[in-house]
């Protein structure tokens, strides 16, 4: 019966696929029906759909990459295995390489030979072979996994295996991955294939990367050269195989040509890369979830963490090179809260969702949702702050959690003691103590455990302490400056010489847990709190994922009898989207154009702002106003450019390609004004912001002198 229920919704879902509206979705590459082919063509398209999804042929997918497993998208751009991307995409890769002598974040970095592009440990680019169609299949394993037990949380993982043997797949050689649309009303296996050996050949100074930084992010107009380079090595039998210096660069037929000439206002684009996810279908009680309650304790919380970082950072160039990586990070999400906020406000997102719920048949649905979110609301605001405060607050709670867990999972091995010299605890110091030691400073970890704490003891409920907590607290009389002041003295996670002179000798399982900052760890569990919230859920009966997917399906059924985009959620498989450029009128009396030029990389500069800093070399080479073949028709250099184009996180560095296929542009951001885009896509507001790619190659001929590369390109 349920086969067949869910079949029925999978023909409303194909027959729906014929009806779109504006530029909206994110559209699955492998399934560009006649009707959605006919609107990209109607704005500019002059492929065919076989062009950019081709199972058995090349084709525009071929030369589109996930970067490792989806955090970035990129492109293939030579027949040599050159990969570009986004400069925030390499910036951790960029800040790993750097030091306090050579600062390639600072100064850019550039290998203009093989031999000086370095390998990046841990890097993978992963290229999308084919999709199919697996539902029907899907649904005939999963009645058949029902029956033998409970699902579990790596239940899809036992769908693709049982999947892969129904197929004949070995999937321990073949790469593969099964991935859920609509929530379970529609299955694709897609076959994949990653390198793992990837080297970075070049990035642009901060200063030309991320130009504007944290007060431009979100904005617009920008002014970035948000690009960066690798290249993607393969064995010399042409197949993926971990780093060697026998290794040659990928070889390949299937990588985009680049358009010198640009794009111009109201130029056909579209987008080809891995978005993340949005949350299109979400229901109104957990927009409001997200609106009141989950964006402002983020935007507080690391906005008090970011607000002691800079005041470091300023006061030292090496706290700051030590912490712009992680600084970039906490910035870019605190940022999107705060304007996600704004929009879900402003676009009334919460009203435009109860108005459909009003229409939903099941109206039992709307009324257990909302009482699920009313339910753990207080469990959920409260976990949120200790989330925030001590799991994403000072390097100690992270690294103190890890130990903690690592800890937990020896003891349900049956070892007793904690050796550095073992495996497990060798292999966890390695790749902690770098993170703890030597990439954060101790005074300034010690100014945002303080900062962290005092926000919990505000923010948190005390029911929600343990009784270990209270103690601990009334030890120190509340005050959390004695408490930090101990912790900093006696903890082995607060000194380099004390963790080693600690692991000196084997310790028992008692002695560890004993350290003052690993204790306090326990003392706040996130686990504990999700168990309370589980316990309420028995209460009420009320599981919010069955609710979702009933949920889903309801909305589902909506939209298609309306006429509405049946596009599914994004969720890190490759997408194709579609629009124009063009300018943006964000509010009454505001006008934007659609290009920004180097005219204001000049305006914007200021000697005294270091994100508006520029170098003295860069500056002399603006001056010359020498901007070549790469100058637009108006004789100006362009610098970033806006489009309609529906995205989200994982797209930064996806490829912006013009009506031929050709490379125009790399995406790198959404505008503060489309920041409700998760849930509700504005076609008037939402636009993509791209860096130019003549920006991108008049700063590799001119600034860096890359002809090497350059002449790897094929240049239209």
């Amino acid at each position: 019966m349920r086969l067949r229920k869910q079949l029925c919704i999978m023909l409303i879902i194909s027959l729906g696929g014929k009806i779109s509206r504006a530029d909206e979705g994110m559209w699955l590459v492998n399934n560009i029906d006649s009707h959605l082919y006919a609107q990209m063509k109607l704005k500019g398209l002059l492929l065919t759909p076989d062009q950019i999804y081709n199972p058995s042929g090349h084709s525009l997918k071929d030369a589109i990459v996930a970067i490792d497993g989806g955090s970035c998208s990129g492109s293939i751009i030579s027949a040599n295995g050159l990969l570009i991307t986004n400069h925030h995409c390499a910036y951790g890769d960029v800040h790993a390489l750097s030091t306090p002598q050579k600062n390639y974040l600072e100064d850019g970095f550039w290998a203009m030979t093989l031999e000086k592009e370095v390998p990046i440990q841990g890097k993978s680019v992963t290229f999308l072979k084919k999709v199919v169609d697996v539902t029907e299949d899907v649904l005939m394993v999963i009645d058949s996994l029902d029956k033998i037990g409970p699902r579990g949380i790596r239940f899809l993982n036992k769908v693709e295996h049982a999947l892969a043997q129904k197929y004949g797949i070995n999937d321990e050689v073949e790469e593969i991955s099964l991935a859920s649309m609509w929530r379970g009303n529609k299955y694709y296996l897609y076959f994949l294939e990653s390198y793992e050996d990837i080297r970075l050949v070049g990035a642009p100074p901060l200063s030309i990367g991320s130009y504007g930084g944290e007060q431009d992010n979100w904005g617009w107009p920008q002014h970035k050269g948000d690009f960066a380079i690798y290249r993607v090595y393969m064995s010399k039998e042409g197949k993926p195989a971990p780093y060697s210096p026998d290794n040659i660069p990928y070889s390949t037929d299937n990588f985009l040509k680049i358009s010198s000439k640009g794009v111009n206002e109201g130029d056909f684009t579209m987008v080809l890369g891995y978005p993340g996810s949005i949350n299109r279908y979400a229901p109104a009680a957990e927009v409001r979830n997200k609106y009141e309650l989950l964006n402002p304790i983020v935007s507080k919380v690391r906005r008090l963490k970011l607000e002691t970082l800079k005041t470091n950072m300023d006061a030292n160039p090496q706290v700051r090179l030590k912490y712009q990586d992680k600084y970039f990070s906490i910035s870019n999400y605190c940022d999107y809260a705060k304007w996600e906020n704004i929009c879900i406000g402003r676009d009334n997102v919460l009203d435009v969702r109860e108005k459909e719920e009003a229409e939903f048949e099941d109206q039992t649905l709307i009324a257990d949702i909302n009482r699920y979110y009313s339910s753990v609301f207080d469990i959920s605001k409260n976990r949120e702050f200790v989330r925030e405060t001590m799991v994403r607050g000072s390097e100690w709670f992270l690294f103190a959690q890890r130990l903690s867990s690592m800890i937990t999972g020896l003891k349900r091995r049956g070892i007793t003691t904690v050796e550095i010299s073992t495996g497990e605890v060798a292999n966890f110091v390695k790749n902690n103590f770098k993170a703890i030691f030597l990439e954060a400073d101790p005074m300034v970890e010690k100014e945002v455990f303080v900062a962290m704490m005092n926000c919990l003891l505000h923010e948190v409920d005390e029911k929600y302490y343990t009784s270990e907590f209270k103690e601990c607290l009334q030890r120190y009389h509340n005050d959390i400056s004695s408490y930090s002041n101990y912790i900093y003295a006696h903890s082995f996670m607060t000194d380099s010489t004390r963790f080693r002179t600690f692991f000196a000798q084997p310790r028992t399982m008692e002695e560890t847990l004993a350290d003052p900052m690993v204790e306090l760890v326990a003392f706040q569990n996130i686990l504990w709190f999700n168990m309370q919230e589980n316990d309420i859920n028995s209460q009420t009966g009320l599981t919010i994922s069955d609710l979702k997917t009933k949920y889903v399906t309801a909305a589902y059924r909506l939209r298609l009898s309306k006429g509405l985009s049946p596009y599914p959620d994004a969720n890190s498989t490759m997408r194709i989207t579609y629009g124009t450029t063009g300018s943006l009128h964000p509010a009454d009396g505001v006008h934007y154009d659609w290009l920004s030029t180097i005219t204001g990389v000049l305006e914007k500069y200021n000697p005294l702002d270091y994100e508006f800093t520029l170098k003295p070399d860069y500056m002399q080479l603006i001056g010359r106003k020498e901007w070549g073949r790469w100058a637009n028709s108006q004789g100006q250099l362009p610098i970033d450019f806006i489009s309609d184009n529906d995205i989200t996180g994982g797209n930064s560095g996806s490829a912006v390609l013009n009506g031929k296929g050709e490379l125009v542009g790399l995406a790198f951001d959404g505008n503060r004004e489309s920041m409700s885009s998760t849930f509700h896509f504005d076609a008037a507001k939402n636009k993509c912001v791209s860096v130019d790619i003549r920006y991108v190659l008049w700063v590799l001929e001119n600034y860096i002198q890359a002809d090497s590369l350059l002449k790897e390109l094929t240049i239209m």
